[in-house]
């Protein structure tokens, strides 16, 4: 009994110490990637044509949209804007 007290002691050692060195930095605008494009992730027309963009950061990566309303097209294939700022930084690149 007192070595299987002595091993959870251990394991609940050793989980508290590894838990407590990932603690997260909040994502915010401000250190998250800027955004690569000059135009709408969603629409593709330029931003700031139809006012001031939305803005909002997904995965650590900002986003830019016209408007708050293309933010429900982003959220319904997430994967499918962040490939295009994928593509962009790859093109930007070459």
């Amino acid at each position: 009994m007192k070595t299987l007290k002595s091993l959870l002691f251990a394991i609940f050692s050793i989980v508290v110490v590894s838990c407590s060195n990932h603690v997260a930095e909040p994502v915010t605008q401000a250190n998250a990637k800027p955004y690569p494009l000059k135009t709408c992730l969603v629409c593709g027309m330029e931003l700031g044509s139809m006012g001031k963009p939305y803005s909002f950061v997904y995965q650590r990566q900002e986003i830019k949209l016209c408007n708050e309303s293309d933010k429900a097209l982003f959220d319904q294939n997430p994967d499918k804007y962040m490939k295009k700022i994928a593509d962009a930084g790859t093109n930007l690149k070459n």
